[in-house]
């Protein structure tokens, strides 16, 4: 029985010290959406899957090449700037869209350094998709 504890009690200080470290942005982040909001103007905002709104599930953040990658690396997103606020790594960038739509996209993603939680924004003409998730080194 003590020796059950002793592995309980050893497994539960590891999660807690893994909850504790900074992430490192020296490696590439994997970041997966948990709940995923579309929200229009003048209506109420309604949760939806990453595919309905053409959201990603799976997020990779490579800070060295200062970009975003989604799928198998099909869909690929500039990070135009990275800045650290108090316990979070903040990353905006800015999507021209396809030339015969009014389109264009500005995105914010707010990481928390300890936690790794995650809130994705996306912001089009009178729209916005709003995405909550978690990240992890790979």
């Amino acid at each position: 029985m003590k020796n059950i504890l002793k592995s309980v009690s050893a497994f539960a200080l590891g999660l807690f010290a893994a909850n504790a470290m900074a992430l490192d942005t020296s490696k590439i982040l994997l970041c997966a959406s948990l709940e995923v909001h579309e929200c229009v103007d003048g209506e109420a905002c309604r949760t939806v899957q990453p595919e309905d709104v053409d959201a990603p599930t799976f997020i990779w953040i490579d800070f060295e090449e200062k970009e975003l990658r989604s799928g198998a690396g099909s869909r690929t997103s500039q990070i135009d700037h990275i800045e650290e606020v108090e316990d979070r790594i903040v990353l905006q960038g800015v999507e021209d869209g396809h030339e015969d739509a009014r389109d264009g996209t500005g995105w914010t993603i707010s990481i928390g350094t300890q936690t790794g939680r995650m809130v994705g924004t996306a912001a089009v003409e009178q729209a916005a998709i709003v995405i909550f998730g978690a990240c992890t080194e790979t």
